[in-house]
């Protein structure tokens, strides 16, 4: 298979995946098709020793831009929808509400960064809810709008303080 099409009719190309990241894949459709549990399915392929992350470090890519990680999460996402803990219309929704359908996940360290402030001041933000932040795994995802949004608040409060940091250089 060199392309796979997701649940919202979006071409993945999976020409550049290696032999590991095929078997990899293959293993992963292998559960999807005997009906794994959802949550099962997103954790096994969200783990810290995940191959996904080593994709995205040879691709030179963040996760969530990743053909390998787009395959993982749509089939997570049709087993979410057959188990009855997502509803169709709510995940194509989500995937395509910005222009052009295109949106992107960003880890709590890409949302720092674009903020310029810690990943423990986004870690905050999420649990405390001036951020909407999903977990997958161990990890925490956060869309593209919501971390400018939050990015933006930060630099207006900034310059509402004369742009300085609170004492001690603390976020």
């Amino acid at each position: 298979m060199e392309d796979y099409v997701t649940i919202e009719g979006r071409q993945v190309p999976l020409g550049r995946l290696n032999a590991e990241e095929r078997r990899f894949l293959g293993e992963l459709y292998s559960r999807y098709k005997r009906g794994d549990s959802y949550l099962n399915f997103e954790n096994l392929y969200m783990s810290p020793d995940s191959l996904i992350f080593r994709h995205a470090k040879r691709l030179g890519r963040p996760v969530a831009e990743t053909p390998l990680y787009r395959v993982c999460d749509d089939l997570a996402r049709r087993l979410g929808v057959r188990q009855g803990f997502l509803v169709k219309e709510e995940v194509v929704r989500l995937d395509t509400a910005t222009p052009g359908g295109e949106r992107r996940e960003l880890t709590t360290g890409e949302v720092a960064k674009l903020a310029g402030c810690t990943h423990e001041a986004v870690r905050k933000a999420i649990r405390t809810g001036r951020l909407r932040g999903r977990r997958v795994g161990r990890l925490s995802l956060i869309w593209d709008k919501d971390a400018e949004a939050f990015a933006e608040s930060r630099q207006s409060k900034a310059r509402g303080r004369g742009g300085r940091k609170r004492p001690g250089g603390q976020e």
